[in-house]
């Protein structure tokens, strides 16, 4: 069916827009949806607001575009239960917080993070809502650093390729959630997305996991436990694995069990997870008519593609030929 992924479990991708002149409307949306916060507007002419916001959810990921056109916005917000990413996509404006102060302009990305007052000029946003969760259980898998010690110091990014970096992936994120026609999405490919998400996050904003003393030796981690967890991730891979999940399941910590994994695999667990689903999609391909209405893209979804380029690329990689090339033969 149009709008649909087939094959495996599947997440829905609910979407929503809304648009108004009555800034107190736009107000109340985003108190009630995304951040907390007290609102004061200034406005020379009311004819020319143009308000509104499309947003698209998935799982524990969000999607938005929000604009507040033809009026000024200031508001003295509390922290979001989640993490709140931008990209400016128009106009410009100064976030204050107790700590730094940063003035923006079309292309700047912001966190929020804390208390803050913003005082925002005719803006647009590009917003990614990323679950704390997820943030901090990829932390812990990669670092070794508890989920819940998982701090963000700035709400300015680390560095220009790093504000580069949120704005490529909030700009695929969004296009994939808000821009297509999409129902329905593979658990894997959702999954992906939001890890996606988180890890950008991680590399874009300082945090705690960017400084080596918090992070703790990896331990010991015996041939049987690496074993053990090859096989439960080749038992499921078609289902949403987390890196965590699989260290329980080998009674190690998520970062012994990175070590382990290059050791004996040269990868990481989630590398090794990939390299299965890989596997699975090219089996899939092989068995495939493409006379029936498969296509590569909707394999490479299943398996936890989004963007089949890089499907294509990682295929043709590690079997020597394009996708479509084993669909058609």
């Amino acid at each position: 069916m149009a709008g649909r992924e087939t094959g495996g479990a599947v997440v829905p991708v609910q979407r929503a827009a809304m648009t108004t002149q009555d800034m107190e409307v736009i107000a109340d949306l985003i108190n009630r949806q995304y951040i907390e916060h007290r609102a004061r507007f200034r406005c020379a002419d009311p004819s020319r607001v143009d308000a509104g916001a499309r947003s698209a959810t998935m799982g524990l990921l969000e999607a938005a575009v929000v604009r507040y056109k033809g009026f000024s916005y200031q508001a003295q917000a509390s922290p979001p239960d989640d993490f709140l990413a931008l990209v400016t996509l128009s106009g410009t404006g100064t976030l204050t917080t107790a700590r730094e102060q940063l003035h923006f302009t079309r292309g700047e990305v912001l966190l929020d993070l804390t208390n803050f007052t913003a005082d925002m000029d005719d803006c647009a946003f590009a917003v990614l809502r990323v679950p704390r969760q997820v943030a901090g259980d990829l932390a812990e898998e990669h670092t070794g650093l508890p989920a819940a010690d998982l701090r963000f110091e700035s709400i300015a990014p680390v560095s220009a390729s790093a504000r580069a970096l949120w704005s490529r992936t909030a700009a695929f994120i969004c296009g994939q959630l808000i821009g297509s026609r999409v129902t329905e999405i593979s658990a894997i490919t959702a999954e992906q997305m939001t890890r996606l998400a988180a890890a950008a996050l991680l590399e874009t904003f300082p945090n705690t996991t960017m400084t080596p003393a918090y992070i703790p030796g990896p331990g010991r981690v015996p041939p049987a436990a690496v074993r053990h967890a090859a096989a439960f991730i080749e038992a499921h891979a078609e289902q949403p694995v987390r890196a965590t999940e699989i260290a329980v399941v080998a009674g190690v910590t998520a970062r012994a069990l990175q070590y382990a994994f290059r050791r004996h695999y040269d990868t990481t667990p989630t590398g090794y997870l990939r390299r299965v689903r890989l596997e699975r999609a090219h089996q899939q391909l092989q068995a495939a008519d493409p006379m029936t209405g498969a296509t590569v893209r909707d394999i490479a979804r299943r398996w936890g593609w989004a963007n089949p380029a890089t499907f294509a690329t990682a295929y043709r990689k590690h079997y020597g030929v394009s996708p479509g090339h084993t669909l058609r033969t």
